[in-house]
C-alpha cells in the first residue's frame, strides 16, 4: 500500500496559499487588465467628437474656399467625404438670407429647402434663431437638441454661425458642435 508522505499542517497551509494566491493572481490580473483596456478607451469617444475650436476652424476654412471659388462650388464640396469638409460630427452648412439651404455637409438632401421654421427635438425654432442673431449681429451661438449623426441619439449641438457676404448677397455659414 502508497501512503502519502507525511506532511507538516504549516507546510501544507503555505503550499495552499500559494497556490491560492496564484489561482486570485490569474484571476484578478485579466480582470485588472480589462478594466485598464475599459478605462482607455472611455476616453476615446471624446476624440471622435469636434471642438468648439475645431468647428472655427472649419468655419475659416469653409469661408477662404468660398470666397476663392464661388458659391456654387460649394454644395460637392462641403459633402465630399473626402474634400476636407468633413471632420467627425463637424460639418459646414451655407443658408441664404431667406434660410434657404444652399450647402449642406452632412445631408445635401436638404440643399434647396427653406429651413427657416426648422425646430429641434424639444420644438425649438433654432435656425430662426441663428439666422436672426446673424442678420442682426453679425454671427450667432445657438444651442439646441439634435440627432447626432455618430450616435443615433439626441444630442445637445451649438450651432456657430457667421455672416457671410459672396458677390453681393448675404449668406450664414455655420458649423454645429455636439455636447
Amino acid at each position: 500500500m502508497l501512503t502519502a508522505p507525511l506532511v507538516h499542517p504549516e507546510c501544507l497551509m503555505h503550499r495552499l496559499n500559494g497556490r491560492l494566491h496564484r489561482h486570485t493572481l490569474l484571476t484578478v490580473i485579466p480582470v485588472l487588465l480589462l478594466l485598464l483596456v475599459i478605462a482607455l478607451t472611455a476616453g476615446a469617444p471624446a476624440r471622435t467628437r469636434g471642438t468648439d475650436a475645431e468647428a472655427g476652424a472649419m468655419l475659416d476654412r469653409a469661408e477662404r474656399y468660398l470666397n476663392r471659388n464661388g458659391v456654387g462650388a460649394a454644395p460637392g464640396v462641403f459633402a465630399d467625404h473626402e474634400g476636407g469638409f468633413i471632420d467627425r460630427d463637424l460639418y459646414p452648412m451655407l443658408l441664404d438670407r431667406d434660410g434657404v439651404m444652399v450647402a449642406h455637409g452632412w445631408t445635401p438632401s436638404l440643399n434647396g429647402s427653406n429651413l427657416t421654421d426648422l425646430r429641434d427635438a424639444d420644438g425649438k425654432p433654432f435656425m430662426r434663431e441663428a439666422l436672426d442673431g446673424v442678420e442682426r449681429q453679425g454671427r450667432a451661438d445657438v444651442t439646441y437638441r439634435w440627432l447626432d449623426p455618430l450616435s443615433g441619439q439626441i444630442a445637445r449641438k451649438t450651432m456657430h454661425a457667421r455672416r457671410l457676404v459672396l458677390n453681393g448677397k448675404p449668406y450664414t455659414l455655420a458649423v454645429g458642435v455636439y455636447r
